[in-house]
Parts: structure tokens; sequence; C-alpha cells
């Protein structure tokens, strides 16, 4: 038996999640440059190679390293550079084909010539997420951090990137499509205002809602989802997948029932699943679904049991009427954000009894 609580995968439903996505991108004339922050693991990634895919996106220069290390040569660093890691990116951009982003013009001026390597270079813009990039209707501050990149003869204009984060917030699919459709109307627009002068530039977009919901993509030349390699609870209830999508699941024991509060306390903390959480329709705040497990797969999610609270190591099961497990048993809980699960667990299990590293290595 593996150590408890473990992450466990399910190698059948990830790779049908994988190549549904790539056939998207066939479909569609996209290049599919997925995310890898969600799995962080070199042999997950081979997965995709497998499917012909060869170029990726990464959120850290760390992860960066740890992929191209891995023998991957065309990364995205999907994170806004700063000046204390611009060394590292030079050194980085030698070995492989790489790409950054800016996310208004005080952080370009920061860096912008610091930079001396052969580097791709995209403008990050905010389609309504508000989390960084610059609106895209600022054509004077966009038009000034295209001039100081053209001004670095080390840099490429690359075009465009955008992450329109703001559909997890979504609670259906037409919420997603509504604001899939208001972000492609913004980036076309700005490609078509830059294109004249810029033939070659291209726009790069995704989330997981818009790239699994959505079945238009004009003016997209590139997609970047992430979470759809796992999915979770979050995207199950934003309607981008349906629970039998999701790959992973944390096993734990039970190590207590108190029938009077209805409750029972789990081997699964905050430290296993976070303390990302969503609301049941029964306005309840869940920090994850509750299956049976039978040692090698996971069941469906129990009608009245979910995860209630969480501290550092113990979970809160309540239940609403007999709990139907025994203490000992293993349960196996659904988390409600898959990319923080993986990063925290560190390792994976998949269902055929081997183990695989991600870049984290934690050990609990």
């Amino acid at each position: 038996m593996h150590r408890l609580p473990f992450l466990l995968l399910n190698t059948g439903i990830c790779k049908s999640n994988i190549d549904r996505m790539a056939q998207k991108a066939i479909l569609h004339k996209l290049l599919l440059r997925p995310h890898f922050k969600t799995h962080q693991s070199a042999q997950i990634a081979e997965w995709f190679r497998e499917l012909g895919i060869n170029s990726c996106t990464v959120s850290s220069l760390k992860m960066a390293e740890y992929f191209a290390n891995a023998g991957w040569t065309d990364i995205t660093i999907a994170f806004p550079v700063y000046p204390f890691e611009v060394d590292a990116l030079n050194a980085l951009a030698k070995q492989i084909s790489l790409n950054v982003i800016f996310s208004s013009a005080s952080n370009l001026m920061k860096s912008v010539n610091q930079l001396n390597g052969n580097i791709g270079v995209f403008i990050e813009v905010d389609v309504g997420h508000n989390r960084s990039g610059v609106d895209p209707e600022n054509t004077r501050e966009i038009a000034l951090m295209v001039n100081q990149i053209e001004g670095n003869s080390s840099l490429k204009f690359k075009g465009f990137l955008s992450h329109a984060g703001h559909t997890y917030k979504a609670t259906s699919t037409d919420e997603v499509l509504k604001i899939h459709r208001d972000s492609l109307s913004k980036l076309t627009k700005l490609k078509a205002f830059w294109k004249e002068s810029h033939p070659d530039i291209i726009v790069s977009y995704g989330d997981t809602p818009s790239c699994s919901i959505a079945d238009e993509f004009w003016g997209i030349d590139e997609i970047r989802p992430g979470n759809f390699v796992f999915y979770d609870v979050m995207q199950s209830q934003i309607g981008s997948c349906s629970t039998s999508n999701i790959a992973v699941a944390t096993i734990c024991p039970v190590v207590d029932i108190n029938q009077s509060r209805r409750e029972a306390v789990i081997h699964c903390g905050a430290v296993h699943l976070s303390k990302d959480n969503i609301k049941l329709p029964n306005d309840v705040t869940s920090f994850g679904l509750v299956c049976g497990f039978d040692g090698k797969v996971w069941s469906k999610p129990i009608d009245g049991l979910y995860v209630k609270s969480l501290s550092q190591e113990h979970g809160i099961i309540s239940f609403a009427n007999e709990f139907p497990f025994k203490v000992g048993d293993l349960v196996a809980i659904l988390p409600i954000h898959s990319c923080l699960t993986v990063d925290l667990m560190g390792e994976i299990k998949l269902n055929d009894g081997s183990t695989i590293q991600t870049m984290r290595q934690h050990t609990f």
C-alpha cells in the first residue's frame, strides 16, 4: 500500500482528455500549446508528445528549466518577466526557443533592455480577468511596448497573449461562452489593428472552460489550456466536463466517525487538497466530493457526502444519513482545483501501480 494520503491518476481518463483537446485544436486549425502547470510531470508531458504536440506553456522560470531538461525546446513562460530572473532567461534562451510575456509598460521597462537572448515576446492583454495585462483598448501603452520590444534587436515581437480566467467564476456554459465571445472580439480587434504593420503576429489564448466548451475560435492562432488534462470539481460545476472526466483523486483513510454530528474525519487536509472550494446547489461550501474506492478505481461521487472543512491535515466529511464507510476504510476525494492539489502532493500514483514524480517532489 502507498503511503497515505496519495494522489491517484486514472491514466485512461487523462489520455482521453488530452486526445480530445488535441483533436479540437486540429479541427479548428489551432496550435495547442498546453499549460503544464497542472500536471508538472515530464512523464505526463510525454503523452502529449506522442500526439505530435511539441510546444508547451509553463508558469515559472523554474518550470521552464525543468521541462527544457526533459527535452522540450519550444516553451512559453506565461508569467510576466521581472528583473531578478533576466540572467537565467538569457541563459535558457541559448538552449531552447523561449517566449516570455510583459504585462504593462512599467513591467516591460524594468527588464526589456537586459534581455540579450533570441527571445520571443508577447504582450499580455487583460480581456476581463483583471489579474495582469494591458487593457486592449489602451493603444498608446501597447504601441509604446511594441516600440520598446523592437528597440532590442535580440527580441522578436510575437503578438498578444491573454487568459480569460474569469470563466472560472462562471456558473453556466452560457456564461462561459459569453465571456469567450467577448474575449475573442477584443483580441481580434487588437490583432486587426497591428496585422498590417506586423503580418506575422499571433494571438495566444487559453483557459480550460473556454477551450473545452467553445466551438468558435475566430482570430485565435494558439490555445493554452492546462487544467483539462485532469479536470476537477470546479470544472465540472462550470460545465467544462462531467465528473467522469476527472482524472485524479486523493486517496485517504477514514480515521474517525461522529454519528451525533454526522461528520467523519479523514486524513486529507489543506496540505493535500488546498483550500479552494465551491458552493454546492444547497449553498453549502465544499472542499471536495467523496467517492468510494475499491483499491483500484474510485466510484461516482456519493450523494449527500462532501468535504465540509479542512485544517492542515484533517478533513471533515459531512453526511446526511448513514455514513457508508467505517474507520480504516479508504475513500477517494475529487479535488476542487486539481492544479493546486498536484502542486501540494508532489508525486502521482498511476492506476497500474507505478509512481511518477512531479517537479515538486514533496512527501507527506
